[in-house]
């Protein structure tokens, strides 16, 4: 999809430019929203809010090959905005060391293609502090490079890497404790060594 051609395309008065936008954002958007907010109804919120703001302010969009990270920002904003007002923020790490290596592939992700530990990882996202757990849903989920991340949160690149590593180390402990406390002790060291042979 050409979304240049169809930001352009709504702003010079073509409606329908932007319900092929919708169309191509809500899914994605929606599942965002959810891994934020860890509430369905806040994520539908969410997505309605995010995309009566994009209409509304699409036409002052000075940069049309830009819509990408600045939708996200939106979404983000909104999504973060919604965990404050419900009180489900959970405190924010005050600085954390910049890594000084690429985030490595979250490779426990690979497990959501299996029904059994999908709630396990949802879960173990959800107990992320929140600036934690949105650059894990743009990085892994969404597949947004740390710069776009950094435009997005309007952040460093340094700062993102770092919530991202921290990210990984908290997800992995929660795994573990999720998966034994769900399966037992024999499942439990099986995942601990899955966990490790992939490096989380």
């Amino acid at each position: 999809m050409d979304e240049t051609s169809l930001v352009r395309r709504f702003q010079a008065g073509e409606e329908t430019a932007f319900e092929q936008l919708y169309e191509f954002y809500k899914n994605p958007a929606l599942r965002s929203a959810f891994l934020i907010t860890g509430n369905h109804c806040d994520s539908e919120n969410v997505l309605q809010e995010t995309f009566l703001s994009c209409y509304q302010n699409l036409p002052k969009l000075k940069d049309p090959s830009s819509f990408k990270s600045w939708f996200y920002r939106i979404l983000t904003r909104t999504a973060w905005a919604y965990c404050k007002k419900r009180d489900r923020e959970t405190p924010v790490a005050t600085v954390f060391a910049e890594a000084h290596e690429e985030p490595a592939a979250l490779s426990a992700l690979d497990i959501l293609a299996t029904a059994e530990t999908q709630d396990i990882l949802l879960a173990a996202i959800n107990e992320l502090p929140i600036k934690q757990k949105i650059v894990v849903v743009l990085y892994y989920y969404d597949e947004l490079s740390v710069q776009e991340i950094a435009e997005i949160t309007g952040s460093f690149v340094g700062t993102v890497k770092s919530r991202l590593f921290a990210a990984r180390q908290n997800l992995k402990k929660s795994l573990l404790k999720l998966n034994g406390q769900n399966d037992g002790k024999h499942k439990k060291e099986q995942f601990s060594k899955e966990v490790g042979k992939n490096e989380l």
